[in-house]
């Protein structure tokens, strides 16, 4: 029979595994920078876009006197059209993406700010 003895430093959230662990959950939930400045485009856009679909509607329904199917299609299509959900779903997707993607790769990305700027 083999045995041997050892001795415990750190257990738990002490662990080099679980401050790894808390990293990568840490980057997983801050905000790069260009996440908050889509964020700050989708405030003005969405509004801007609503705005714009309910004048055409009220345009070709009221003031050209087309049909209410008519005037709520151009509405929907301005709507569809300008959708701004690639903007506001496909930052955060692609930073959880790329932060899971960089940590099974053995790379750790401790937050989206950058450190410094290279002058080269």
């Amino acid at each position: 029979m083999v045995s041997f003895q050892f001795k415990v430093t750190k257990v738990g959230s002490d662990t080099t595994l679980a401050q790894i662990i808390r990293l990568v959950e840490d980057a997983q939930g801050s905000r790069a920078p260009i996440q908050r400045f889509a964020d700050v485009v989708s405030s003005y856009f969405v509004p801007a876009v609503i705005t714009i679909a309910l004048v055409a509607f009220g345009l070709w329904y009221l003031v050209l006197g087309k049909t209410f199917a008519f005037a709520l299609t151009v509405a929907v299509s301005v709507l569809v059209i300008s959708c701004p959900c690639a903007l506001g779903l496909a930052t955060p997707t692609s930073i959880m993406v790329g932060v899971g993607r960089g940590a099974s790769e053995g790379i750790l990305i401790k937050s989206g700010m950058r450190l410094r700027q290279h002058t080269e």
